[in-house]
């Protein structure tokens, strides 16, 4: 019997532990316009970075007190002819975080998370030392970590979060003891990205898996993709060899998701008259942004402009402000200043873009100054 522990404590995990792959790195909301009046000096453009992440790691990382209450899950299972047991406990208030974060789409987003990097990497060279321990080879490596994962307990969403749909992250899986088919995928996904390893995930008809990148001395069934070949890894129930896949999901036809960061923008805004004179009206607009993806988002502008209704395609007034990177679970806000003449029509149209996430674009209902 192989024993295993592993104790997270101020981002340790501590641990003593068990055909040729190709491993090759794979490489808003919006509110209507509000206008209330007063009075007021104009004000330069302005923006505030709040990081909400870094707060709560800090929170998360901090040397435990006696008061810190934590939660442990026991695991055993069978790989190369050994019986293997784990213990994992980790602080109750990060898997409450984790527990907490709101619910989107794109399941290779939640494998992609940066929250939980540090414990996945504590946890894997625990892995890997134990791999290196009994002489396994890379391709056994990943047959043991898919076999850890087969063996946590399949459970619905309805049964055990009242959801038809929860997709769960990888520590909640793993402090969960199981989940359905998507959770599991999920969960093998990110270990195994994390090592380097190429992988998708490989959604089917009611149905996910993971798909392992291979060459052609490796046998199974495969989904050829950008030239390379994934081979079948089924992550639920034990048994189950790379390249084998049930026979219910032969032939079916597959979506494949790309282990790529996508960060994911929320924005929030509204305007108000900030000052007026006989002439012109000025508009405060504030602007809140939270990125509820995963990874970075890189380079993010905010544009924002009072549309001229009399003469489409010209403005009353406009600016564009450069912000600061949002790191995931990160928000901030930015407040913009607009002048319009009085007595004239318009909208505003605010536009978020940047390097690597999908453009925002809202526009205000038709106004009179």
């Amino acid at each position: 019997m192989k024993s295993l522990k592993i104790v997270v404590l101020v981002l340790l995990l501590m641990v003593s532990f068990s055909g040729c792959i190709d491993f090759s790195e794979y490489a808003g909301a919006f509110e209507d316009v509000k206008t209330i009046f007063g009075e007021g000096e104009k004000a330069d453009v302005i923006s505030d970075y709040n990081s909400d992440f870094e707060e709560k790691a800090d929170e998360y990382i901090s040397v435990p007190s006696n008061g810190v209450s934590y939660l442990t899950e026991e695991y055993s299972w069978e790989y190369g002819g050994l019986d293997w047991d784990w213990s994992l406990s980790i602080p109750e208030n990060l898997y409450d975080y984790y527990k907490n974060k709101p619910r989107s789409s794109g399941y290779e987003q939640y494998a992609l998370s940066d929250y939980d990097r540090v414990y996945l990497k504590s946890m894997l060279n625990s892995f890997e030392e134990a791999s290196e321990q009994e002489g396994y080879s890379k391709s056994q490596l990943v047959e043991f970590i898919v076999a850890f994962v087969q063996s946590l307990d399949y459970t619905s969403d309805k049964v055990t979060t009242g959801y038809d749909e929860y997709p769960r992250y990888p520590l909640e899986t793993l402090m969960d003891n199981g989940g359905d088919c998507e959770d599991t995928a999920i969960l093998t996904a990110a270990l195994l990205h994390e090592l380097g390893f190429g992988v998708v995930l490989i959604e089917l008809p009611n149905h996910m898996a993971v798909g392992v990148s291979g060459d052609d001395s490796v046998y199974g069934t495969y989904y050829n993709y950008n030239g390379k070949k994934y081979f079948y890894v089924e992550t639920t129930g034990t048994g189950w060899k790379i390249g084998e896949i049930p026979e219910e999901y032969e032939g079916k036809s597959a979506t494949i998701h790309l282990m790529i960061q996508v960060p994911t923008l929320d924005l929030l805004w509204d305007a108000e008259v900030s000052s007026y004179n006989s002439k012109n009206v000025q508009y405060k607009i504030h602007v809140d942004i939270e990125n509820v993806g995963a990874g970075s988002a890189k380079n993010p502008k905010l544009y924002a402009a009072a549309l001229n209704l009399n003469d489409p395609g010209y403005v009353w007034d406009q600016t564009t402000l450069e912000l600061n990177d949002y790191e995931e679970g990160s928000s901030g806000y930015a407040d913009i200043y607009l002048n319009i003449p009085r007595n004239e029509y318009s909208k505003f149209q605010i536009i978020l873009y940047g390097d690597n996430f999908e453009y925002l674009e809202s526009y205000s209902e038709t106004f009179n100054t």
